[in-house]
């Protein structure tokens, strides 16, 4: 049983039925995943991670979490090719590619439809940074700029239509909507915003913002994923547990009850609702322990001290778990023997840095695998 339908949940869901599990998916909406932006940060230095990582506290050394890295990137990619979502990169490689502001940024896997736009390769071509007529949020000329002038990409604003707009349309109006043609346009690659159709040989995509069409097409794939895994997919919200002598023995969703032998909480932090801040971070489903820097938030001094400042130290609380991703209660014991729990629920780790597709992808690859091997 997975509780969440973002990247962790639906890679433990596919991973355990890659087992030979029978695997249920509880979720509710899609949650952060649909608000990727199209740059996957898979790994960073593995060798400085500190105590408190979630990926530190497996217990293994960088080379055996690279490595399990890399198996889990490999069958991502496999996966999304077959749902109609090819990726292009690996765990190993991280490229360039400018967003919507002609912003670097930095990237192991990205879409296909973005890969040619790594900005080393674009260094001595001419490239056009297209502008679509009647958007007046996305200004390709601000954006060319800023590939010139921060990915040294010899870049130039080029406008074109797409067909008639509403007033005031913004780039979510233009999506599906067929690239414009272009021809006599002089120039060896072509930068769209994102949410085109077909684009020309010599295109891509940049980055995008919210709302993403990159994350759209991400959710739309993953959903393919788990369902031709032949997993359960059931679209309720998981309202608490049923358990005895620290064992779950079933998920309460709606009015059903969802028996299951094992199960990964893969809730999400704040917008996937996994963590809940009402004056203190709580975990709301199971009263799980959330720590902060190793101590329990709820007791820390500092934290609220911090958070007083600014709101980013709370972004780092979350569950911390034992080296086989069992999440502790506020005791630092294992809370129940047949719960795992993966992705951005667990504490320790920034969302948004250099691992913040790893940990999703690395925690839902490992739970799904050994909740669904039988004991």
């Amino acid at each position: 049983m997975v509780i969440g339908g973002g990247l962790a949940g639906c890679v433990a869901a596919a991973a355990a039925a890659r087992e030979g599990a029978e695997v249920t998916l509880a979720w509710r909406a899609p949650g952060a995943t649909a608000l990727y932006a199209g740059a996957m940060e898979i790994a960073g230095d593995l060798t400085r991670l500190p105590a408190v990582h979630p990926l530190c506290r497996l217990g293994m050394d960088a080379m055996r979490i690279g490595s399990d890295l890399e198996d889990a990137s490999a069958a991502l990619l496999s996966w999304l090719q077959r749902a109609g979502l090819p990726l292009a990169g690996s765990a190993r490689s991280r490229g360039l590619y400018a967003d919507l502001q002609g912003r670097p940024r930095p990237a192991n896997l990205v879409p296909a439809t973005v890969a040619p736009g790594e900005l080393s390769a674009l260094r001595g071509r001419r490239v056009a940074v297209i502008g679509i007529e009647g958007v007046s949020e996305y200004d390709a000329e601000s954006t060319a700029q800023g590939m010139r002038e921060l990915g040294g990409v010899d870049a130039f604003a080029h406008p074109a239509e797409v067909g008639e707009l509403p007033p005031g349309a913004s780039l979510s109006d233009i999506h599906g909507r067929a690239a414009p043609e272009l021809r006599g346009l002089r120039a060896e690659a072509v930068a769209f915003p994102p949410g085109l159709a077909g684009l020309p040989e010599r295109g891509f995509e940049l980055l995008s913002v919210t709302p993403s069409p990159h994350g759209l097409r991400l959710q739309r794939a993953l959903e393919g994923v788990v369902e031709a895994a032949g997993v359960r997919s059931v679209r309720e919200r998981v309202h608490g547990f049923r358990g005895a002598d620290g064992r779950l023995r079933a998920a309460l969703a709606g009015d059903q009850e969802l028996p299951a032998d094992a199960f990964v909480l893969a809730t999400g932090r704040f917008i996937g609702g996994g963590l809940v801040k009402r004056r203190r971070t709580h975990e709301p489903l199971l009263g799980l322990g959330v720590f902060w820097e190793g101590e329990e938030a709820a007791a820390s001094r500092r934290l609220p001290r911090l958070e007083y400042l600014e709101p980013g130290p709370a972004f780092a609380a979350g569950l911390m778990t034992d080296e086989r991703l069992r999440p502790l209660g506020a005791d630092g014991r294992v809370a129940f023997e047949n719960l795992r729990a993966a992705g951005a629920v667990l504490g320790g780790w920034d969302e948004g840095g250099e691992m913040g597709f790893g940990v999703p992808l690395l925690t839902g690859w490992l739970a799904g695998r050994w909740s669904g091997t039988p004991r």
